[in-house]
């Protein structure tokens, strides 16, 4: 069944950022390889075997550049510049949510003669993510 994306939100506690378009959660697992000579733990000959690491995110957003969303967007160029880390909670459906402790890794502002101001953010988990 698909699910609408109008009804997502990123908030920095109670406050959501205002004119966020796009959002992506790409959670991602390191992986180790485990593979021997031979093949290993039942594998067939010639082929890899791994197991899982650390997983971590780098949530992306993109949106209408607003320096005056003071409890949003201002808070993550302060984040960035600051050096601080910020708690975000972010849903992509305005239901289920992912709350994590982030850098702003990632400030990008672009304008263009023929469009909007927009904004793109990376910020990088630090820590783990609480699902709900």
């Amino acid at each position: 069944m698909a699910i609408a994306g109008f009804p997502a939100t990123v908030k920095i506690g109670v406050n959501t950022i205002q004119d966020i378009q796009t959002l992506e959660l790409p959670f991602k697992m390191d992986m180790h390889e485990t593979t021997a000579f031979g093949g290993s733990g039942g594998a067939a000959v010639g082929t890899k075997t791994f197991i899982p690491t650390l997983y971590g995110m780098q949530l992306k957003l993109t949106g209408s550049w607003n320096k005056a969303d003071a409890t949003g967007q201002a808070l993550l160029e302060t984040a960035f510049f600051g050096r601080t880390t910020v708690s975000l909670i972010a849903s992509p459906n305005g239901t289920n949510t992912y709350s994590f402790a982030c850098w702003v890794s990632d400030y990008t502002i672009k304008a263009d003669t023929k469009g909007a101001v927009v904004v793109d953010y990376m910020l990088t988990m630090n820590g783990d993510v609480t699902r709900a």
